[in-house]
């Protein structure tokens, strides 16, 4: 089975970088759920191996806040559409 390739430049990753730093709030889709971007954190690791990329979103399906850290994670590669 051939994997999709994706667009670095539509991840979740790229867009807290580059779109979501100096944007208020931002609508978007990541597969079927609407997200909308709060606040990006970076938050320095307690061993003092770099930083975690955390990021505050809403969750319009759940209806509540949730935080989701980007660092070596599988979610940060995702695609997303900004609304």
């Amino acid at each position: 089975m051939a994997t999709k390739s994706i667009d670095k430049k539509k991840t979740l990753e790229y867009a807290v970088a580059f779109y979501f730093y100096d944007s208020g709030c931002v609508n978007f889709m990541m597969g079927n759920i609407m997200y909308q971007h709060i606040k990006t954190i970076y938050d320095e690791r307690a061993d003092g191996r770099g930083q975690n990329t955390l990021e505050v979103v809403y969750n319009y399906k759940k209806m509540k806040y949730e935080v989701l850290c980007l660092t070596n994670s599988k979610l940060a590669q995702k695609e997303i559409s900004i609304l």
